[in-house]
Formats: structure tokens, sequence, C-alpha cells
């Protein structure tokens, strides 16, 4: 069959070979895009480490503020531990409510930059949602006799599961 003036060969073999290096390309896009976030540090690592470049500061005492804190159900040993930000120069004591006032976790005393041990509640909670509790911040001077500072409390929901 004769061809025309005006019609052209379609060069499959360059079309595929463009096609082949195309899909190589987005592979390679996607082990490189795959490699560098394995290789990226976690956000609570890198925050951690830019909270420990703060400076102390003597006039001011930070208290972390929560919305929400997920508590396990039917069990009074929990995986949650809470901190006392590096830049603090005090002591921090902290103690959960629930909202009726019934204690449920007190912390041991709790040094700048560190976090209390697993939290141990008082009494299992079924499970839901428990609105205004309350997250007690005593705060102590970190001299022999331990003298109060000022402290704080904040509401927080619980979200028992």
């Amino acid at each position: 069959m004769s061809r025309g003036r005006f019609e052209k060969t379609v060069p499959t073999r360059r079309l595929s070979t463009k096609l082949v290096i195309v899909l190589l390309l987005i592979c390679l896009l996607g082990i490189v895009l795959l490699y560098t976030c394995i290789q990226s540090p976690p956000v609570q690592e890198s925050l951690s480490e830019s909270e420990t470049t703060m400076e102390k500061n003597p006039d001011s005492i930070a208290i972390p503020g929560y919305e929400l804190l997920e508590l396990k159900a039917d069990s009074k040993e929990q995986m949650l531990s809470l901190p006392n930000p590096p830049q603090n120069m005090c002591y921090f004591e902290i103690t959960l409510y629930l909202e009726d006032g019934t204690l449920l976790w007190k912390s041991e005393m709790i040094e700048p930059g560190k976090t209390s041990k697993p939290m141990v509640l008082t009494k299992n909670l079924k499970k839901g949602t428990y609105p205004n509790a309350v997250l007690r911040y005593a705060c102590y001077r970190m001299d022999e006799v331990l003298s109060p500072l000022n402290g704080a409390e904040t509401k927080v929901t619980l979200w028992v599961k």
C-alpha cells in the first residue's frame, strides 16, 4: 500500500524508549523520597533537641498545655508520661483530677528537662470521654526545703479507649 504525502509513520521505537525513561525517572524519584522520609528524624526528637537549646529563665515557669489526654480503659497502668520543660528552673509535681475532684494520679518531683514516670491511676476508668478533668501543676524551688512557687491548673479532656 502506498502512503500519501501527508501521512506520517508513528515512530514506535522512539515512543517506547521515552516511556521507559519516564517510568525509570518516576521510580527513581519515588525511591529517593522514600529514603529521605525514612532517614529524617521523628518530629518529637527534633522538638526535644530544640527545647534543650533553650535558655533557662528564672523569672518564669513554662507550663505545658493539653486539650486531650489519651488513656487506656480498664487499666490503672498507663503509658503516658508528662514533662517538665527544660527551660524551667523548678521541680514539677503534677496531679490529675476528674471533674468531680477525684484524684486519678500524682507524679513524683519532676526535674526540668525530664518526664514523669508512666502514670499509674488510682482507679480504672471505663471507655469514654471525661471532659473538664484538671491537671494541677505544683512548682517548687530547687533548694533544700523545696520552697513552693506559683503553680497552675489546666482543664483537659480525658479520652479513655
